[in-house]
């Protein structure tokens, strides 16, 4: 379990550092704010991404493996 939650937490932010910054610049491009809406899409998303990580995961990681056995 413990195992479970560390990588949901980390899968979550890491996925969500990467597309909050990616989905913020294509929408709204760089300039000087550019870094505070990052934060803030990014703390929004992190609240999301993380307990479906967690939740979301494992079931992923089932189908994965039934894919690669087909």
């Amino acid at each position: 379990m413990k195992l479970r939650i560390v990588t949901g937490l980390l899968m979550g932010t890491m996925m969500s550092v990467i597309m909050s910054g990616f989905i913020t610049f294509v929408n709204t491009g760089l300039d000087a704010g550019f870094a505070a809406r990052w934060f803030y899409a990014w703390a929004v998303a992190w609240v999301i991404a993380v307990p479906l990580a967690v939740l979301v995961g494992p079931v992923a990681r089932k189908w994965a493996e039934t894919l690669v056995r087909a």
